[in-house]
């Protein structure tokens, strides 16, 4: 049996390499490092150099976490503790990768002499019509994965449940059996030393007939339950919803609050969330590029708490799930995850201000005409004039020297360095 693992959220990774990879029962090492057998880009380090592991023992794959920021199984809060045993349909994250599971189709055949897992189904019976065979029952699981569908506590106030489904008719009852026939009464010769009065031979009753069979009574097909259907809020906890969110956000509660109105406000929340994250992860990837970009400041790096979802993961749906719905360990929750990210770009946008004319200025301030004219002595005279190009020259090559982007290189080196002690002061 092979294992196929596969990142699902890049089609290439930064070094070239290979965003599958299928395991053979030799096992895998998977990490940072590339000693590893695979090897996960991540400049961030957040990835450990020897992040996890995959070894094929009793005939499944198992993965054992030996990183320090931990692997996660999707949709669970909590990093793996131990061996997990590998299954069809897995997703693991990684650091800021998302991988799947495929495993090949089939288990490994069994060895010569070797008992199979599972026996066959037994054989249909002609002799015994009843005796229809079945296959055994799946073995459960002891760690069964929850259901990515599941609805939170809070939906439950929406949902009606479906009616139950109405119970088949009990059988019908057989017809009691005739009641058993009376032995004859004796014969009256029986006694008699007569050879003509010997008793005539017993005539064994003539035996019961069996109960008519009743024909069962039809009964409808039975119909799969109606699916449920999101129900009105009731009028009091229509109004608690409005009212609830009306405080939160600082607002005076409109008269006369209804179920209705809360369900327009809760589907227009939804609409500005999906917006505002979306809007808000693309400000900080553009921040994080300027950054990189102008070699500005330290980069974010991933941490075991604190971290925001709308920089680690992937898209918007994912960010709000862990904000809103499902907390993950690590992660701040909705209202702070806002904050900090606003608090992000808006620091980022006043240093960026703050950092130009300072940049400029260390730029330009030994290359200056009123610079060289101190040096040179200046003067109007073709003389002066030529030892004032000479000095500008050589002071602008000096400071080119051995950069790549010449005067780029020069200029975003003093840009860096006062964009930082911008975001330093906007933190004070």
């Amino acid at each position: 049996m092979t294992l196929t693992l596969r990142i699902e959220n890049y089609d290439r990774l930064p070094d070239g390499g290979p965003t599958t990879t299928t395991v053979t029962q030799q096992g895998l090492t998977v990490g940072r490092s590339t000693a590893m057998d695979w090897t996960l880009p991540d400049p961030q380090k957040h990835i450990s150099s020897h992040h996890f592991d995959i070894a094929y023992k009793d005939g499944a794959y198992w993965l054992t976490d030996v990183s320090t920021n931990g692997v996660f199984l999707d949709g669970q809060r909590h990093r793996l503790e131990g061996a997990h045993m590998i299954r069809q349909g897995d997703r693991f994250q990684v650091g800021h990768y998302f991988i799947g599971v495929s495993l090949g189709a089939g288990a490994a055949a069994a060895a010569p002499g070797e008992t199979p897992a599972t026996p066959p189904p037994p054989a249909f019976d002609d002799s015994d019509p009843w005796a229809v065979a079945s296959a055994p029952a799946a073995p459960i699981d002891p760690n069964p994965r929850p259901d990515p569908r599941a609805f939170e506590d809070f939906a439950s106030d929406f949902i009606v449940n479906p009616l139950p489904v109405t119970p088949p008719p009990a059988p019908p009852q057989p017809a009691p059996s005739a009641p058993p026939v009376p032995a004859a009464a004796p014969s009256p010769f029986g006694n008699s030393d007569s050879p003509f009065g010997a008793a005539p031979p017993a005539v064994a009753p003539a035996p019961a007939a069996p109960p008519a069979a009743v024909a069962p009574a039809p009964q409808a097909p039975r119909q799969p339950p109606a699916p449920a259907a999101p129900a009105t809020p009731g009028p009091d906890q229509g109004a608690a919803i409005v009212t609830a969110f009306c405080e939160a956000a600082g607002l005076q509660t409109p008269e006369g609050a209804n179920a209705e109105d809360a369900i327009a406000l809760a589907r227009e929340l939804g609409a500005t969330m999906k917006v505002a994250a979306a809007e808000l992860m693309t400000l900080l990837q553009d921040r994080a590029a300027a950054k990189k970009f102008t070699r500005g400041g330290d980069r974010t790096m991933m941490g075991a708490i604190g971290n925001n979802p709308l920089k680690f993961l992937p898209d918007p749906t994912q960010a709000l799930e862990v904000m809103f719905l499902r907390p993950r360990d690590g992660f701040l929750p909705g209202g702070q995850g806002m904050t900090a990210a606003l608090e992000d770009v808006k620091t980022h946008q006043l240093a960026v201000f703050a950092a130009i004319q300072p940049a400029l200025i260390k730029l330009l301030e030994d290359i200056s005409p009123e610079a060289i004219e101190e040096t040179t002595g200046g003067g109007l005279l073709a003389g002066g004039r030529r030892k004032s190009w000479d000095e500008f020259v050589k002071r602008w090559d000096a400071k080119v020297g051995d950069h790549e982007n010449g005067m780029l290189d020069v200029f975003l080196a003093h840009f860096a360095e006062s964009y930082a002690a911008a975001v330093d002061a906007a933190k004070k």
